[in-house]
């Protein structure tokens, strides 16, 4: 594991009980579609995301104007 996967690593040991699991040892720094980038700068295919990723890819560009316009309407 790389230093920057290590130490939030270790800053979610220290967090969270041990009862919780996770699914891989690596930190998603950003999304776009299907490809999710780690802290490292290393690309993964994320196969394993919610239903409306699968269905519209992280930050959709449609998904995200609906977020923005219903926020400019009410939020709280």
């Amino acid at each position: 594991m790389e230093e920057k996967n290590r130490a939030l690593q270790q800053r979610n040991d220290d967090a969270i009980p041990r009862g919780v699991s996770h699914l891989c040892e690596w930190y998603v720094e950003r999304a776009e579609n299907a490809t999710l980038w780690d802290t490292e700068g290393r690309t993964w295919i994320d196969f394993a995301g919610g239903i409306a990723v699968l269905n519209t890819g992280h930050r959709h560009p449609r998904v995200q104007q609906a977020i923005a316009h219903q926020l400019e309407r009410f939020t709280h």
